[in-house]
């Protein structure tokens, strides 16, 4: 094959690539859970700037739990609090395995990795800093199985 044929085919085949990397993340970051538990009083906290006041979003709650975890559901409740100190709370109900008790996420070994849509169409009214802040609500003092849990924001 001459230089010019492998050139062509290796621009075609790296193509994809060069679009892949488009993304439309505003913001995505995780936090992992302590080893000894998820406490139910302590709160994991992200903070963002968002500047377009405009756009539209959608936000995901990102799950990752270890085969260990003894339910099939997790219920959450987030804080949101806008720059100027108003606070929203959502209480999300995450479905880590179906009826069956089959894990519903993706992995292998004994971590599952689960991305939950809990709001569609959201446009942030104000520019500044909003904070999230995460809970556990299952009603136990430590919560054990969850090995991490993250915010992912995007433009749509």
């Amino acid at each position: 094959m001459n230089t010019r044929k492998l050139s062509h085919w290796l621009l075609f085949l790296c193509l994809p690539l060069f679009f892949a990397c488009e993304t439309s993340v505003v913001f995505q970051q995780q936090e992992a859970i302590p080893p000894d538990g998820w406490h139910y009083q302590d709160s994991i906290v992200f903070e963002t700037m968002i500047d377009d006041t405009l756009a539209l979003h959608s936000m995901f709650l990102d799950i990752r739990n270890t085969v260990e975890y003894r339910y099939s559901n997790l219920f959450i409740f987030l804080d949101i609090e806008f720059p100027e100190g108003r606070v929203l709370r959502d209480t999300i109900e995450c479905m880590l395995a179906d009826r069956q008790g089959n894990w519903t996420g993706k992995g292998f070994g004994r971590i599952r990795t689960n991305r939950f849509m809990f709001r569609d169409d959201v446009w942030f009214p104000e520019q500044g800093v909003y904070t999230f802040r995460i809970y556990q609500g299952m009603r136990e003092d430590y919560l054990n199985g969850i090995a991490d849990v993250g915010i992912r924001i995007e433009k749509k």
